[in-house]
């Protein structure tokens, strides 16, 4: 918001080493820079929060951002502070979903981006699930996920987007297939990360497959 307005064994580890890197991330400030919103002719909306109050005219979608090794989709769960496309900030530092947003909160985007972060393809279904976030990350306990109605709500976004969103929260699985983790900033806004955990059986034929490769590798060393 910018008030700011897979291959095989190969694609395992990956998605292995990312979730074991950002798992066992210090505390110390990293340097994180927003480049631009990841889809071109992002949809605007209105948001508005009752408690606290909060009511903007936003970008809502994907950033495009680097931490300075890597670059990355991010997407707001801070709609208090401003995020502007360009400049370095150094006192971001990376933290659990858990630990930003609840444990509850962390699970539910988890839910939501196993049944849609796949479907995230244009500005339209970025803004969806940008929307998305910012209802579970805002609304009350008790009160249903609707963006038209309870503590946060939006409109003013192309229709499409909001009935996109809309329903993705109606139709939330009941298990989650990724982690969320947030850069937290005391100036600017907090961004979330999503990464794919492998399900158990990717993670058991990956076992199969090591063990398969080291017994192979026993036998040509008995061989020779």
């Amino acid at each position: 918001m910018n008030k700011s307005i897979k291959t095989g064994f190969k694609a395992l580890f990956s998605a292995v080493a990312i979730s074991v890197a950002i798992a066992s991330t210090s505390a110390s400030a990293s340097p994180i820079t927003v480049t631009g919103m990841q889809f071109a002719s992002p949809t605007t909306v209105v948001i508005h929060n009752v408690t606290p109050a909060e009511t903007a005219y936003v970008y809502a979608g994907a950033f495009n951002t680097s931490d300075g090794t890597n670059t990355f989709a991010s997407w707001c769960v801070d709609i208090f502070q401003n995020t502007y496309f360009g400049p370095t900030i150094n006192n971001y530092n990376l933290v659990s979903g858990a630990t930003a947003l609840t444990s509850a909160r962390a699970d539910t985007l988890g839910r939501l981006a196993t049944e849609s972060l796949s479907l995230v393809n244009s500005a339209a279904t970025s803004a969806a699930f940008q929307l998305a976030i910012w209802e579970i990350v805002n609304e009350t306990a008790g009160n249903a996920y609707n963006l038209s109605s309870g503590n946060f709500t939006a409109w003013g976004a192309s229709s499409a987007a909001i009935t996109i969103a809309q329903g993705w929260l109606n139709n939330l699985p009941g298990s989650s297939n990724y982690s969320i983790n947030v850069w937290q900033s005391p100036t600017h806004q907090d961004l979330a990360v999503f990464t794919q955990v492998p399900e158990p059986a990717s993670l058991g034929l990956l076992g199969l497959g090591l063990a398969g490769l080291a017994l192979i590798k026993r036998k040509k060393k008995a061989v020779a």
